[in-house]
């Protein structure tokens, strides 16, 4: 679905639904799709706040199955995390949203992630000790590596879920002021069909238009169908 599709499914549902809000294109790009975006990817991660007691454990929750890990593979990366080998700490990507994976830098080997309050058992332990099974620890500054240099290395693996890039529909003004769609300055959404309509019933909230799946997909179907 490109994102001209995705802005007239949001206009024909406020159409439809007799809502007395316009979503100006600027509402869309700098509103609707980045909460909608980032709504929709805490919900895939898994939304802590509907963990229930003494059971820490999403709903819906990243790695927790196949279809979920699909729907985020576009913003999953990969990079070569640099450790500073005196502190033992990395600093974030600037995109970084969440650890996929860690591993020793030739990608051998895991490295475990650990909880502030068991680290001392870890970085103590005889039998498992750190020096030949690493860990690290997340901490505001960025991770931190215990021993400093995991492996014997001043670098680290890690395979990251990112921040969704913007969904941007471009425009330029015809003799009427009017908007009109243009690509060459419009950004494409990263997720499937199935996601962007999953998106788009979310940022039909936002403006009070309270919608099923289905009915968004009858919806950006007919809007194909008309070419609009």
């Amino acid at each position: 679905m490109d994102v001209n599709v995705a802005y007239k499914t949001v206009l024909y549902a406020c159409a439809k639904n007799k809502s007395q809000g316009y979503v100006s294109p600027e509402d869309f790009n700098t509103v609707l799709m980045p909460l909608a975006q980032n709504s929709y990817l805490d919900y895939l991660l898994g939304e802590y706040q509907k963990y229930l007691p003494q059971r820490p454990i999403a709903v819906v929750e990243f790695g927790q199955n196949e279809r979920v890990r699909d729907s985020i593979s576009p913003l999953i990366y990969n990079t070569i995390l640099p450790i500073n080998s005196t502190t033992g700490i990395a600093l974030r990507p600037s995109d970084y949203e969440y650890v996929d994976n860690m591993w020793g830098v030739y990608g051998l080997y895991n490295i475990r992630f650990v909880q502030q309050d068991r680290l001392d058992s870890f970085v103590h332990s005889s039998i498992d000790p750190v020096v030949q099974n690493p860990v690290y620890l997340i901490r505001h500054e960025g991770f931190q590596f215990f021993p400093e240099r995991p492996y014997g290395e001043n670098q680290a693996k890690m395979s990251y879920v990112r921040n969704p890039p913007s969904i941007v529909w471009g425009e330029t003004r015809d003799s009427n002021n009017r908007p009109v769609w243009n690509p060459a300055t419009s950004q494409n959404p990263i997720w499937s069909d199935s996601d962007m309509m999953q998106i788009i019933v979310r940022a039909l909230q936002l403006v009070g238009i309270n919608l099923q799946f289905g009915m968004v997909v009858q919806y950006a179907n007919e809007i194909k169908t008309q070419g609009q």
